[in-house]
């Protein structure tokens, strides 16, 4: 049984990854190279909610996971220590990119939207460099993780391919 939660949590762990650098490196920037920037943003308004929610949330299944396999395996978690603690940072991460960011960012880029159209053109700037402030912060936040993500998919490689020499993977 203990293969099949390994195998799960190493899927979903590619999944995120995978999802991460789709959305990241080729979703956004094909949306905003094929539409108007204020069409892009409103798609993008409808997708990234989604691709930050997901993450948290199944970071917080192979949280669980990983809790189900420390029943038997009293030492899984002093072995996956600093996976644990990285899989802690991501969760936190997507849970501010989801709930704090991202609304201040959807709040922002209306706001300047508003302020074009009322033809306020000096406070829709202030309001640009507020919400590229805030991208850039957003982004660095979203490459980190996929870096943690990265970690995590490796390190819980070599975790289950060390199991398998040891244990002759159950």
């Amino acid at each position: 049984m203990n293969k099949y939660i390994h195998f799960f949590i190493f899927v979903l762990l590619g999944y995120i990854t995978g999802a991460s650098i789709f959305f990241t490196f080729l979703v956004a920037p094909a949306i905003f190279s094929h539409f108007e920037t204020r069409l892009a943003a409103e798609i993008t308004n409808v997708i990234f909610p989604i691709y930050f929610a997901s993450g948290w949330i199944l970071g917080l299944v192979i949280y669980t996971l990983i809790a189900v396999l420390s029943i038997k395996d009293k030492f899984i978690i002093k072995k996956l220590k600093w996976f644990i603690i990285m899989l802690s940072i991501l969760i936190i991460s997507f849970m501010a990119l989801h709930k704090a960011i991202l609304p201040i960012g959807q709040t922002l880029n209306s706001r300047y939207y508003f302020l074009i159209d009322k033809k306020k053109y000096e406070e829709a700037k202030q309001v640009k460099n507020k919400f590229s402030k805030l991208h850039i912060l957003s982004s660095s936040i979203n490459l980190t993780n996929i870096t943690i993500e990265i970690f995590l998919l490796y390190s819980y490689f070599n975790y289950i391919y060390s199991r398998k020499e040891e244990e002759n993977f159950e």
